[in-house]
């Protein structure tokens, strides 16, 4: 059954073929040889498009309705309705079929330019993309931002970093020019995955410029925190990592999860154990998450015992129960019990580790998307910083 858009779309194909036949009508009462048989080539693609044999009715219609000032625009529409529906390669032949058309203005062309680089970015063809984009920010003022725009998410998809931010600077005019609360932030992405990169090379002076660069665009980036305190530790620097990773949970709580891991190795290589604790403690105070009380739990019971640590994870539970929490709550209690107890544990332990396991950790306020692993960029609706921890009884 065809959708109502591509329905619409007929009619107004239809309502332009009455409308060039009723002029041609008009100036000619006898159709020439060469008017029927576009008469009939046309009707066919029509016939074609309603029985849905796509490829055929490209091509009758594309044969059938001359392009013109009068028809740029059906044309168009139907090119981005074809890509809409995930037809690119008859998307892409529409959009093709109007720039080799020289007759058209200079401006329809660009909008033909434009649509056939949207056609490319949907089919994965980046660098057919990019090659269109960058011409028409040289050639064409009107369709400028739109095509920088679009050049971002090309270069970003293509893991061109430096491109990307030279996009987005000429995007907003000159280099130094401050920018929006919506570009600054995946400006600081940018330099971050720069600073990344940077890192694993071993080039730590150009990881330190990418991160200052990212701290510039955005402050408060949480990734560029996390980069730096990692670049501190890799340095020797264990007390400046510390410093930095003891900002991002006034940034973001939600964050917290992520900063556990190298927090707890700098304490460690310092033999600051008392520091530790009190920096937990203030923190599962503050900002309650079943990570920090794990990790506290986990230190009660390397300095005291198993049965303290189990009471500290009973009484946190009563507060705030969830399912990690008394996942490991049920593992510190079989290391104590024994018998028919520890068996009985033991199944429950299973039971709370299979729905853990269905659980995802991480989700994308923005649509959804789910998984176990932190993706800075996501996956699915491509928006920055838009998954965090899940939170309540399954997650944090």
């Amino acid at each position: 059954m065809l959708d109502f858009a591509y329905f619409f779309f007929l009619l107004a194909a239809i309502a332009i073929g009455w409308m060039l036949g009723r002029g041609s009508s008009k100036k000619k009462p006898d159709f020439s040889e060469q008017e029927e048989s576009l008469a009939r080539s046309y009707a066919q693609g029509l016939n074609y498009l309603l029985s849905e044999h796509h490829d055929d009715s490209i091509d009758k219609f594309i044969d059938s309705l001359e392009v013109s000032p009068a028809t740029f625009d059906t044309h168009l529409a139907l090119g981005n309705l074809l890509r809409r529906r995930g037809e690119y390669d008859q998307a892409i032949r529409v959009h093709q079929n109007l720039l080799a058309r020289p007759s058209l203005s200079r401006q329809s062309q660009h909008k033909a330019q434009f649509e056939l680089a949207c056609d490319y970015i949907a089919a994965g063809w980046l660098d057919r993309a990019e090659r269109l984009l960058q011409e028409l920010v040289e050639t064409s003022q009107e369709l400028r931002t739109t095509s920088l725009e679009h050049l971002v998410e090309v270069y970003r998809d293509e893991r061109e970093w430096a491109k990307a931010i030279h996009a987005v600077n000429l995007l907003h005019g000159r280099r130094f020019k401050r920018l929006s609360a919506d570009w600054a932030p995946v400006q600081a992405h940018f330099c971050c995955e720069l600073a990344e990169e940077a890192i694993a090379a071993k080039d730590y002076l150009s990881a330190r410029k990418h991160l200052d660069a990212a701290l510039g665009y955005d402050r408060s980036s949480v990734r560029a925190c996390l980069l730096w305190a990692r670049l501190e530790y890799l340095l020797g620097k264990q007390r400046d990592a510390i410093k930095v990773l003891q900002r991002i949970p006034k940034q973001s709580p939600d964050y917290i999860p992520e900063i556990l891991e190298l927090l707890l190795t700098c304490y460690g290589e310092l033999g600051d154990g008392r520091g530790l604790d009190r920096y937990l403690e203030s923190l599962l105070k503050e900002h309650p998450s079943n990570s920090v009380l794990i990790a506290l739990a986990e230190r009660i019971q390397e300095q005291d015992s198993e049965a303290a640590a189990a009471a500290f994870m009973g009484k946190q539970l009563a507060l705030r129960p969830s399912l990690r929490g008394l996942g490991r709550f049920l593992d510190l209690y079989i290391g104590t019990a024994q018998g028919r107890a520890r068996e009985n544990l033991s199944l429950l332990k299973t039971l709370v580790d299979q729905l853990i396991a269905n659980r995802p950790h991480y989700r994308c306020s923005n649509c959804g998307f789910s998984g176990n692993q932190l993706h800075w960029l996501c996956p699915s609706c491509k928006h920055w910083d838009s998954v965090r921890s899940v939170k309540g009884i399954e997650g944090e």
